[in-house]
């Protein structure tokens, strides 16, 4: 991970405490703790987040699973379509069948009625 600093001026620190009538070995010591927190706080918040890099590479794995996520759903579109045209034909096949079926039916029927 790459560390971001936050600039913080401890010259400028030590002087506003002075100024304020701390005594100069005070004023320094705390401007020296505040760096320090400043710095361990700046290096653990860098530590929870993701680099760009590592933002990238998940990205592209993301991608990737999609891509054969979408190749796998093509296929199944295809064999799904395959299964329907059989499906389609045999349904055509009965209903002309049926249809043949009732024909010869009705034909006999009035045969009969005619006789």
């Amino acid at each position: 991970m790459t560390t971001v600093q936050i600039p913080f001026d401890t010259l400028k620190m030590v002087d506003r405490l002075i100024e304020a009538g701390v005594p100069t070995a005070q004023a320094k010591v705390q401007t020296q703790l505040l760096a320090e927190v400043i710095s361990a706080e700046d290096s653990s918040i860098a530590d929870r987040f993701s680099s760009k890099q590592d933002v990238a590479q998940e990205l592209l794995s993301i991608k990737l699973l999609l891509e054969k996520l979408d190749s796998k759903i093509d296929k199944s579109t295809a064999e799904v379509r395959i299964e329907l045209a059989g499906v389609k034909s045999e349904l055509i096949r009965w209903v002309v069948s049926v249809g043949v079926l009732q024909m010869a039916l009705i034909a006999g029927l009035v045969l009969k009625l005619v006789h």
